[in-house]
C-alpha cells in the first residue's frame, strides 16, 4: 500500500516545512490528480492513522480530485477520462498530459494557540 509512504511523506514535510508542532495542524488540504494511482480515501486514512499515532487525533484531511487533461498534437485541450482515449477532435492518441498526475499539498490549517 503505496498511500501509507506517501501519507508518511505528507507528515513529513508538512512538519519540516510548516510548523515542527503537529499539533497546531486542524486541516490539510490535498489535491490528488486522477491518473496519480493513489486512493484518496487510503491515502487520507494513513494521513489520519499516522497523526493518531503522534497522538494528535481530530486532523481532517481534505482531498480533492483533480481531473486528467492532455493537450493533443492538434492543440485540442480535453479530459482524459481513460488511459487509451483518443482525441475528440483528430482521434490521434499522441498527446500532453497537463494536468491528473499530481499530489500536492495545496494548504495546511494551523491554529495560533
Amino acid at each position: 500500500m503505496h498511500e501509507l509512504a506517501l501519507a508518511q511523506d505528507i507528515v513529513e514535510t508538512i512538519n519540516e516545512k510548516v510548523t515542527d508542532d503537529l499539533r497546531k495542524i486542524s486541516n490539510i488540504n490535498l489535491e490528488v490528480g486522477a491518473f496519480s494511482g493513489v486512493v484518496p480515501e487510503s491515502l487520507a486514512f494513513g494521513i489520519e492513522t499516522i497523526f493518531a499515532d503522534k497522538k494528535v487525533p481530530g486532523v481532517k484531511v481534505t482531498i480533492v480530485k483533480v481531473p486528467t487533461i492532455a493537450c493533443c498534437t492538434c492543440g485540442k485541450e480535453y479530459e482524459l477520462k481513460e488511459i487509451f482515449e483518443t482525441c475528440p477532435v483528430c482521434r490521434s492518441f499522441e498527446r500532453k498530459l497537463i494536468s491528473g498526475m499530481e499530489i500536492l499539498i495545496k494548504s495546511v490549517e494551523v491554529s495560533e494557540e
